[in-house]
C-alpha cells in the first residue's frame, strides 16, 4: 500500500490489543464499550474470552503514520 502521505511504500503489520480496539472522540482513563456512544468507531474486537483482537494496519516508516482500514 501506498502512504497517502507521501507515497512512499508502506510496511503491512497488526495493531493488537488484549480486548476491542475503539476510535473515539474522547481520551478516556477506562475504554468504554462502543455501544455507549454513537461516534465511537470499534476498529477490531476479540472473538473469545481472552483471545485479544488485532487488525491489519499499515505503517509508513517514512512519515510515522498508522492506516488502518476499518471498513468490513
Amino acid at each position: 500500500m501506498k502512504c497517502p502521505y507521501c507515497g512512499e511504500e508502506m510496511k503491512a503489520g497488526y495493531i493488537q490489543c488484549r480486548d476491542s480496539l475503539i476510535w473515539d472522540t474522547k481520551k478516556r482513563k477506562i475504554a468504554i464499550l462502543p455501544s455507549i456512544r454513537s461516534d465511537s468507531i470499534v476498529l477490531g474486537s476479540g472473538s473469545k474470552l481472552m483471545s485479544g483482537c488485532d487488525e491489519l494496519a499499515y505503517n509508513c516508516q517514512k512519515c510515522k503514520k498508522i492506516v488502518i482500514d476499518y471498513n468490513k
